[in-house]
């Protein structure tokens, strides 16, 4: 682990790296992954289930190529001057907040535009899935399936 130590300036010195910004992003990206596929296998009706699959995919990346685009343009307007959160206060103008805003909205972008090929992946999976799999959803599809009742009939 990287040791952290105030600079003559008073900011946290090593400075933030691109790569590392992003990399956490993308961790925390994988941990909102799986809350996307939880909370869709959560959601019984196939409708609803759809719905939040192609908002979670469409919200996520509108929002996320906006904020990672905004960041990566912040953060090479303050190249070599990347804060962290916690060096706001050290900051000598009201310029320098960009150097702090730039990697949170980098991070910010990774996470939020990770868990669209997931979402959309699986939004294609569901609304292929065959009526009355456990895919499909429903409370009274999954009820029909798992009684063997034949297809299209409610059991």
């Amino acid at each position: 682990m990287v040791r952290l130590s105030r600079g003559t300036d008073g900011v946290l010195e090593p400075r933030l790296r691109l790569g590392s910004v992003m990399a956490r992003g993308a961790a925390y990206g994988v941990g909102a992954a799986v809350c996307v596929v939880v909370a869709a296998f959560v959601v019984r009706d196939h409708d609803a289930r759809v719905d939040l699959l192609e908002a979670t995919t469409y919200l996520g990346l509108l929002t996320g190529a906006v904020f990672l685009v905004t960041g990566l343009f912040f953060w090479a307007c303050s190249l070599g001057e990347i804060l962290r959160w916690r060096d706001f206060f050290a900051t000598a103008g009201p310029h320098e907040v960009v150097s702090v805003v730039g990697p949170s909205l980098v991070r910010a972008g990774v996470f939020l535009l990770v868990p669209v090929p997931f979402a959309f992946g699986l939004g294609r999976l569901v609304t292929s899935a065959e009526y009355g799999s456990w895919l499909w959803g429903g409370a009274e599809n999954t009820r029909a399936a798992l009684c063997g009742a034949r297809r299209g009939t409610r059991g």
